[in-house]
């Protein structure tokens, strides 16, 4: 078994791992590059699952608090844009109460 046919066999088990999926002596055999043999699918198996990377999964902490981040910023921008929008209205109703008053 050559040492770069491993390296490469546990490379994909990776790349389906990120992908959600479960790496099998099957799978690894039908999208391999090169022939493999079924001892040498095992072996990357057995390596892959011996050095599992874990996934990049968010815990509900972070999401909650990007969420909270989110939304403050949002009610920062809304309560501008109703400080512009009131001051808007004020100047329109003074100059339409000075069209009104001038006739």
């Amino acid at each position: 078994m050559s040492n770069s046919n491993l390296q490469q066999l546990h490379l994909l088990c990776v790349q389906m791992h990120k992908q959600g999926k479960t790496p099998s002596v099957a799978i690894l055999r039908a999208k391999a590059p090169f022939k493999v043999s079924v001892t040498e699918a095992i072996e990357a198996l057995k390596r892959f699952h011996a050095h599992k990377p874990k996934l990049d999964v968010p815990n509900e902490e972070n999401v909650l608090q990007q969420n909270h981040a989110t939304t403050t910023e949002q009610s920062n921008n809304l309560n501008t844009r109703v400080d512009v929008l009131e001051k808007e209205v004020a100047a329109l109703k003074q100059a339409l109460h000075q069209i009104i008053s001038a006739q």
